[in-house]
């Protein structure tokens, strides 16, 4: 039953006194219902017992007060699959950790670290775990849209956020993404850039499409193939590339009468492989272009001499050109004895990213997501290692992007490293809308 809204109302319960909630029933017992049993004094009594004896029910704090410090959670894989992606993603984070408490020894935060594989079943059970601990206040990690695609609405509902380092928002409902903080460009957005890189960063306008079919392949393609049309490139084929060295051999022979001068790769990482390998043995020429999904060692492994010169597209680039992300490399290979990947780099900034806003905003979840989603322009952006990176309101982020390649068996950075792009929401809405609609996918 609702409170009757004499002298302030809370929630279900009448607020009498700076300090006291009586309920709907007993207020209408004690002061409207006739009772002659019941005189003056005796209702002044009961009113000064509820007084004495019950406990304040004012205007509740939504969030229990901390008794301790405040704790991040990091949510990684720690084995399978995605073992040495999670690690990488720990170290980056518990790194930032370290150093922003030797630059602030009374900083009150520890980090809570918990494993979780990419399926919903298992990342269920740990967001209902965190989202019920009160002392924690924001959630790093994830690998993978599936998982996160699960527990985003049990963090929104306990007002958590989430800052995640390595999924494409896209792949998620626009409505689901409220508490989700991302630091990376989506799988269109790095698609698009690619084609406006072509143009401006290569000058070349002959371009082909090479699309595996795959969901991932499309979300590629499509992006790719609105931003070429708005460059104005010139586009000489789009093959379907299918998952055997037969479709590699015939989409190679298709492009040598194309003559194209640059080639994306629409695809996973086994179709580039069987194309890239089949492009080596008949010498066809032309810049290839691909996902951030190639530029690995892995990949490069597969691949061998074919790989040389493949330009991909970077989150980060570790050079010397950069002292921020130089100095950062150099000290995770003292720490930990081997070389960062962008997935530790992102781990790293997603923390240094929590930890600056629970500085600013308090131990509170509610201040930390106002925080999060005050981040949402230029001037406001967060110094990420890449760069100035800042959230949207459609749940997505701005971040510059940069194209790495393979030169004698490394990777570096390509010339030029980038180029000016902004992505243009009107280009890319069809592609977004298209994304969210699809099955669930597998993030970076």
């Amino acid at each position: 039953m609702k409170g009757i809204p004499l002298f302030g109302v809370c929630q279900d319960s009448i607020f009498v006194f700076p300090c006291l909630c009586l309920p709907a029933s007993t207020f209408r017992w004690l002061f409207i219902s006739p009772r002659p049993y019941l005189t003056a004094l005796v209702r002044v009594l009961l009113v000064l017992a509820i007084l004495i004896i019950l406990p304040c029910c004012g205007s509740q704090p939504r969030e229990t007060p901390l008794a301790g410090p405040a704790r991040v959670a990091v949510v990684a894989p720690g084995t399978g699959l995605l073992r040495e992606e999670g690690t990488m993603l720990r170290l980056g984070a518990l790194m930032a950790l370290q150093e922003v408490r030797q630059q602030e020894p009374g900083l009150q935060v520890e980090v809570v670290v918990q494993e979780s594989q990419c399926s919903a079943q298992g990342a269920v059970p740990i967001a209902r775990r965190l989202a019920a601990d009160a002392s924690v206040r924001a959630v790093v990690g994830y690998l993978c849209a599936e998982a996160v695609g699960a527990v985003l609405p049990i963090y929104r509902e306990a007002n958590l956020a989430i800052v995640n380092p390595t999924i494409s928002a896209e792949y998620l409902q626009k409505d689901e993404r409220s508490n989700l903080f991302p630091l990376l460009y989506g799988d269109g957005e790095q698609a698009a850039f690619l084609a406006a890189y072509i143009r401006t960063g290569l000058g070349y306008s002959r371009t082909a499409v090479l699309s595996d079919g795959s969901a991932y392949g499309r979300v590629l393609e499509d992006a790719f193939l609105l931003e070429a049309e708005e460059q104005g490139l010139e586009m000489v084929a789009n093959v379907a590339l299918g998952l055997s060295a037969v479709d590699a051999a015939r989409a190679v022979q298709l492009l040598l009468a194309a003559r194209p001068e640059a080639i994306f790769l629409a695809t996973n990482t086994e179709a580039a492989r069987l194309f890239l390998l089949e492009k080596y043995r008949q010498q066809l020429g032309g810049e290839v272009l691909g996902s951030d999904r190639l530029a690995t060692m892995e990949f490069y492994e597969m691949v061998g001499q074919a790989a040389e010169g493949l330009l991909m597209c970077q989150p980060v680039l570790f050079g010397e050109d950069s002292e921020e992300t130089g100095r950062f490399a150099r000290k995770f290979e003292h720490i930990h004895k081997r070389r960062p990947d962008w997935i530790a780099a992102g781990g790293y900034d997603a923390m240094r990213l929590v930890l600056e806003v629970l500085k600013r905003s308090g131990a509170d979840r509610s201040g930390t997501l106002q925080a999060l989603e005050a981040i949402s322009g230029p001037e406001k952006a967060f110094g990420a290692l890449s760069g100035p990176v800042y959230f949207t309101e459609d749940g997505t982020s701005r971040r510059p992007i940069y194209v790495g390649t393979v030169r004698r068996g490394s990777f570096r950075a390509a010339s030029p490293p980038t180029v000016e792009f902004l992505s243009p929401p009107n280009l890319l809405r069809r592609h977004l809308d298209r994304a969210s609609g699809s099955s669930q996918a597998v993030g970076r």
